[in-house]
């Protein structure tokens, strides 16, 4: 450890990180080598190569089973990437700090802190909206409102969704927005089938079939309707689960 902070007291951050993460990969279990990766981040604020050590300390903590650990250095990181993000936000900062909540959300959700996810997602709303990217707040739309369909919330959920497919419907008209539309569709539509509403939820899933076109994912949708019109229950597995907060270190 000498060497890594030998490194910093000369400022060469570049060094110290690198040094680090061949030793998170050599020897996690080494003492002291979380609070040296917490101190580099302190020294030097606005480093991605600090906020990337942080990310492989966290991810090794979660591995070995030391979530709390993992959830006190992933918020570190998320520290690092907000700072970054008020200094130059530029499409690559807020990618990264995107990236940084999605660790500590999937951390999180590992212990149970579903509050907590909630309150990554409203993050990631609230700098996309800031900075503009109108896809950005309609995919963290989708994802709270799936959140709130695993709470048992649908009226939540119906609101998040449809203010979801609202913004889709506000980008151009390309295949991943129409791809990305169909998925609020079908979950909106699974919320309308559980609030015992089939015929809006089979106006919204044959939505999705628009939107979806010749896509292979048409398949699922097809199922649903068939469900629907045979009078069945909604089916346990909806075709969409979450994506923020499922990293898997298992």
């Amino acid at each position: 450890m000498k060497g890594v902070r030998a490194c910093m007291a000369k400022g060469a951050v570049e060094d110290a990180a690198t040094l680090l993460l061949h030793l998170w990969a050599e020897d996690p279990d080494l003492r002291g080598l979380r609070e040296a990766s917490v101190e580099l981040a302190d020294r030097f604020p606005l480093s991605d190569s600090a906020a990337e050590v942080l990310r492989t300390a966290a991810l090794s903590s979660a591995e070995r089973g030391l979530l709390p650990a993992a959830e006190e250095l992933a918020r570190r990181e998320v520290g690092v990437r907000r700072a970054r993000c008020q200094a130059e936000p530029t499409p690559e900062s807020l990618t990264a700090h995107v990236g940084a909540l999605d660790v500590l959300a999937s951390v999180q959700r590992a212990r149970g802190e579903d509050e907590a996810v909630e309150a990554c997602l409203t993050e990631v709303v609230e700098w996309q909206h800031d900075h503009g990217d109108r896809a950005g707040v309609a995919w963290a739309l989708r994802e709270l409102g799936v959140l709130a369909i695993e709470a048992g919330d649908l009226a939540l959920a119906g609101r998040r969704l449809t203010r979801a497919v609202s913004l889709y419907r506000e980008q151009a008209d390309d295949p991943p927005v129409r791809l990305a539309r169909a998925w609020c569709w079908v979950l909106l539509a699974c919320v309308r089938w559980a609030e015992e509403r089939p015929t809006e939820a089979r106006v919204l899933l044959e939505a999705a079939l628009g939107d979806l076109g010749d896509d292979d994912a048409a398949v699922d949708v097809l199922r649903l309707l068939e469900a629907l019109d045979s009078g069945d229950d909604l089916p346990e597995s909806v075709p969409v689960g979450a994506e923020f907060g499922q990293l898997s270190w298992v």
